[in-house]
């Protein structure tokens, strides 16, 4: 082979090399982007409604309290601010988003979806009794507010749950659907989740975004 044979022969391995890294990394980099939900926005660190729903309802595949319910149906209640029009709004698309979902069964049990309303009157007790409230999702901003529900949510024994990721890491709800550079993240407080009683699987832990790194008990 003559010099410019040879010449032309590693420049085209050099070349074919390069263009093999090339293409890993393009091809890395759209199995990456399979990975992220469509029409997420970064806005106030808010994943949409419809994915935080799936996610709620995936994590309570994992949620090994309803194993030992006596009941056929639980409840999921969600609770809104009245004189706040973000926080209705955000309900009550929420418990539409939610009830399209009614025929899904966790450890054999169906779900019903409740909305109520709080006002701050400690009234909240009187509206849930008689029910079969195993889940509580607040929507809206009112942290002094939402402090007072999760207290009932502790006393009770109910998972607290949230659209807003900040009252979470704050360790006033249990648990929340948010946005990590852009990507969802379910996130999860120990402590607050320990005061509920609320026993979740490891499987599920090793997943989620654990703000609180307290000795718990949960999912073992």
């Amino acid at each position: 082979m003559n010099a410019f044979a040879q010449f032309t022969c590693k420049r085209f391995m050099k070349l074919t090399k390069a263009h093999m890294v090339v293409c890993s990394v393009f091809t890395l980099a759209i199995a990456l982007l399979a990975f992220i939900p469509p029409n997420i926005s970064a806005d106030n660190g808010k994943a949409p409604l419809d994915l935080q729903a799936k996610l709620l309802l995936n994590a309570l595949t994992y949620y090994k309290n309803l194993e030992s319910g006596t009941t056929s149906q639980f409840d999921i209640a969600i609770v809104y601010f009245p004189w706040s029009k973000q926080s209705k709004e955000e309900a009550v698309t929420f418990s539409q988003i939610l009830k399209s979902f009614e025929d899904k069964k966790f450890s054999g049990r169906n779900f019903n979806v409740l909305l109520f309303t709080y006002n701050g009157d400690y009234g909240l007790k009187e509206k849930l009794a008689g029910k079969n409230v195993e889940v509580l999702f607040i929507s809206g901003e009112e942290e002094q507010m939402i402090r007072e529900i999760t207290q009932l949510t502790r006393t009770d024994k109910i998972l607290s749950c949230t659209s807003n990721a900040k009252f979470v890491t704050s360790g006033s709800v249990t648990m929340a659907v948010g946005l990590k550079e852009n990507r969802s993240k379910i996130y999860f407080n120990l402590s607050s989740a320990n005061d509920e009683g609320a026993d979740f699987s490891a499987k599920f832990l090793r997943v989620v975004e654990i703000v609180d790194e307290e000795t718990s008990n949960i999912g073992k």
